[in-house]
Order: C-alpha cells, then sequence, then structure tokens
C-alpha cells in the first residue's frame, strides 16, 4: 500500500491514469521475454462484467478479462491448470460520479465477499495471468491484477471498501457491486488459488489508490493458497488488508514497491517466500528517498493501536536486494505504524538497511520478535540501534560491500551462483541461485529439503511469451 505519491506516477500520464512501466532498455520497456515471443493467438474467449454463476474457464482458449470483471452473488469462478488470462478492451469508470473524470480499466479480477475462486494449476500446468503484448513491448501494468475480499477479521471498527477499484461506470452511475471486506469470521473461506503466475500487474487509480499483484482484504484462515509467482508489478506483489489467510511458496520477482504489505490487523503464517528486487525495475519513492521494500507492515495508516493488532508471522523468507549499494532500494523489512512482528530463519540482504522499526514499532512490539536470522546490509543492519528487545543476539549480522560471501546462497556442484537477479542472468538464473552453499544451513526460503517445492516448474523467472 504506497502512502506517498511514486515516482512512477511522474512518467505516466496522469489524465489518463496509466499505470507506471518499469521501464527499461532503450525502448522503455520492462520486457523479460528472452526469446522470440509474440502475442497471445488462438481462440479467444472475451470476459466482461460480472460472473454472477458459476463458471469455469479450461485451457485452449486465452480468456481476455475486458475492463474490471466481478465474480458476485456467493458465484464460484473455476480456472483449469494451464488456463491463459490476460487483458482484453479498457472499459471507463469512475471514481467520483459528480467529476468528469473517467478511468480506463482492464486486465483485473475480483472475487467478492460470499463469492469464491478455484483457480488450482498443477506443477507443470500453472494458471497464467499476463500482459498480452508482443515481446519487447511488455510493461508493467499491462495486466491489471487480482482482487480477493473475504469475510475475516480486521481492526477497522466496520466492513472496508478496497483501494484500487472504482464503484460507477463511465456515467457516474453505480455498479452495484460489494466492493468491501473484513468481517468476523476469521475462517471464512474464498476458494483456493495454487499454482498460479501473475505477471506485469498493477493499476493506479489515483495516488495512494492502486491495484496490486495479488490484494486480499479480508482473506480467512480457510482459504488456500500457495505456489503463487507475481513479477515485474506496478506495484506492492502481495498485499494483505486485514485477515488470518496463511499462504506458502511464494515469489516476488521485480516488483515496483513492497513484496510482502500488511495492514489492517492482518494475522496470518507465511512461509517459505522470496523477494528478489530487479535493478531495472523503477520503485516508489517518497520525498524523493526509495520507499521499496521488501516487507512493510503497519498497524493502520494512522499508527493506532487498533486490535487486532497487525502481526505477521513470517518464517523462512528470502528477500534479497541488489548485489552493491544503492539509492534505489529502502529496506529489507520496514515495521512502522504500531505493527507488531514475528519473522524467524530469514536471509535479508542487499539492503542498505536491513530492518527499520519505527513509529510505535520500535518499543510496543512483542520482544524477540525479530530472531534467527540472517541479516546483511550496506550501512545499516537495524534501525534505530536500539531495538534490541525486537532482535536480541540470535540474529547473525554483518555491514559490508560484499553480501554475497556474508550470505552463502547459490551453488550448483562445485561453482557459486550469485543470488541477486539482474536482466543479464534471467535466461539463466535457477533456484540453484537460492539454494545454501552449506547445505546444513535451513534459513531461507530455498532449501535442500523443499527444492522440489519450487523447481517443479509453476515458477520461472523470465515470463510466459505464447500461449504454449
Amino acid at each position: 500500500m504506497k502512502k506517498f505519491t511514486k515516482q512512477a506516477l511522474a512518467i505516466v500520464a496522469i489524465a489518463a491514469f496509466a499505470v507506471a512501466g518499469c521501464k527499461k532498455g532503450a525502448e522503455g520497456n520492462f520486457d523479460r521475454s528472452n526469446g522470440a515471443g509474440g502475442p497471445f493467438t488462438g481462440a479467444d474467449s472475451v470476459i466482461t462484467g460480472n460472473i454472477s454463476a458459476s463458471r469455469t474457464l479450461s485451457p485452449g482458449k486465452v480468456y481476455k478479462l475486458n475492463g474490471v470483471v466481478y465474480v458476485t452473488g456467493g458465484a464460484k469462478l473455476t480456472i483449469k491448470p494451464g488456463t491463459i488470462l490476460t487483458t482484453g478492451e479498457k472499459v471507463n469508470y469512475k471514481v467520483d460520479p459528480s467529476t468528469s473524470v473517467v478511468n480506463a480499466i482492464a486486465g483485473v479480477l475480483v472475487v467478492t465477499r460470499g463469492s469464491s475462486i478455484d483457480a488450482v494449476g498443477t506443477p507443470s500446468q500453472p494458471i497464467i495471468f499476463t500482459s498480452p503484448k508482443a515481446a519487447n513491448t511488455r510493461v508493467a501494468g499491462d495486466f491489471g491484477g487480482i482482487v480477493l475480499l473475504g469475510n475475516s477479521t480486521t481492526n477497522k471498527p466496520s466492513t472496508q471498501v478496497i483501494e484500487g477499484l472504482p464503484g460507477y461506470d463511465a456515467n457516474g452511475v453505480s455498479l452495484g457491486v460489494d466492493l468491501t471486506y473484513g468481517g468476523n469470521v476469521p475462517a471464512d473461506n474464498s476458494g483456493k488459488f495454487q499454482y498460479v503466475r501473475i505477471e506485469y500487474a498493477g493499476y493506479i487509480l489515483a495516488p495512494n489508490n492502486e491495484i496490486n499483484g495479488l490484494t486480499m482484504g479480508g482473506v480467512g484462515s480457510g482459504t488456500t493458497i500457495d505456489h503463487v509467482q507475481v513479477s515485474f508489478g506496478a506495484d506492492d506483489a502481495f498485499e494483505f488488508f486485514g485477515g488470518t489467510v496463511s499462504p506458502s511458496y511464494l515469489l516476488a520477482l521485480g516488483n515496483d514497491d513492497d513484496d510482502f504489505d500488511t495492514d489492517f490487523g492482518y494475522s496470518g503464517t507465511i512461509s517459505y517466500a522470496i523477494s528478489l528486487k530487479d535493478p531495472q525495475s523503477t520503485h516508489s519513492t517518497s520525498g524523493g528517498v526509495s520507499d521499496s521494500n521488501g516487507i512493510e507492515s503497519d498497524n493502520d495508516g494512522t499508527g493506532s493501536t487498533a486490535t487486532p493488532r497487525t502481526k505477521p508471522t513470517y518464517s523462512n523468507f528470502t528477500l534479497l536486494g541488489y548485489s552493491s549499494a544503492n539509492t534505489g532500494l529502502r529496506a529489507g523489512n520496514r515495521w512502522r505504524r504500531n505493527s507488531d512482528l514475528s519473522i524467524t530463519n530469514s536471509i535479508i540482504a542487499g539492503y542498505n538497511t536491513g530492518a527499520e522499526f519505527q513509529s510505535g514499532t520500535e518499543t510496543s512490539a512483542t520482544p524477540g520478535g525479530f530472531n534467527n536470522n540472517i541479516v546483511h546490509s550496506y550501512t545499516t543492519v537495524f534501525s534505530p540501534a536500539t531495538a534490541v528487545s525486537l532482535t536480541g543476539s540470535t540474529n547473525s549480522i554483518l555491514v559490508s560491500a560484499d553480501a554475497d560471501a556474508f550470505i552463502g546462497l547459490g551453488i550448483r556442484g562445485t561453482r557459486n551462483l550469485s543470488p541477486f537477479y539482474t536482466t543479464d542472468l534471467a535466461s539463466t538464473y535457477s533456484f540453484n541461485n537460492l539454494l545454501p552453499r552449506n547445505t546444513t544451513v535451513t534459513k531461507g526460503a530455498v532449501l535442500a529439503s523443499n527444492l522440489s517445492q519450487w523447481t517443479s516448474g509453476w515458477a520461472k523467472f523470465t515470463p510466459q511469451t505464447s500461449q504454449d
């Protein structure tokens, strides 16, 4: 959840509310095709408006999402393994019906409260949401994003309207769709979301009001989310607005803002997750300074003490920034606004600051919440350094110019590999780059004991380029 105007906004056409492209290369694109690729061809099926009766999507077609597509009225959307969904035609909407400003949006899928999704791919046939454009022309924001809304708990006194979505058509008439989330059902079930890739997502509805790769509002613990990758997005990769869902095996690659963002009383457990920053992505800024983090967490936007308090429980994360000191990133972890925290068995490296504890968190978070981690930084490991009750002495820490040597990741046979992702490595980068050189190490997301969970084919470091 961005709290300030982003660097990306400076390069978009504000009047049209276009999404900031993660540029790069001479043509200003953020393509990662590494091959011929091409626009999706073959039989197409257009989906528009509301899905108010249960429906099944199967491979063999490319499904194009016109505008914002809502699953409503208790319907269940089933997406079979190997199905590809992409962006269709833009539809005009309004945020404020009293103005003439319209927003042209496409490629957004929203599962409303009481409805559900059954998007269950397989390791060899993941479900893919991606840009419809040809190789070498794709940019962050080509696809809109996925939004799941549920009835689980938040720390707000009433249901909330999810950010990033308009409520009116181009004529200012209400869409009549419930865009709220939250309730009193911790075990609420929004369905299953497994073996899925989301590429080039993000939409800026207005400053500080955006769609992420995967946005979850009040999603309950009865929901199953695992083996999900969000790549090359224009905002956060995964954002949790309250809720109790507990995902695992999440991969965030080359996204603009925060990779894991928790707010409004989120209290689930996330295990085995990877965050890889890309030097060729754009990154969000606040006051001219980078605001792009591996993890960001707030109790709420004002830093209140509202309960339930935001307290994600993270274990076995690998959060990697850049291979050298830089100004493009902020912190591996940023805990603020009275957020509580628990993070263990994780590796954080390649950021100028390893972890920041701010705005109440440094004095009010549960003691010992940050422990048994490997933390590297180029400038400051912990800020403030006085947050010793949080960090204690169980972490292995180092400030140095050489992150690679300290964290000890990347091995294939006898040859060491860099764990830091770059465009030049995209076609050869693999989970071996993230495997500990010492097989007895049990910290981080990729271990000898679970390597098959990552390498079974559902995740990749270059994006989908064809219907095949």
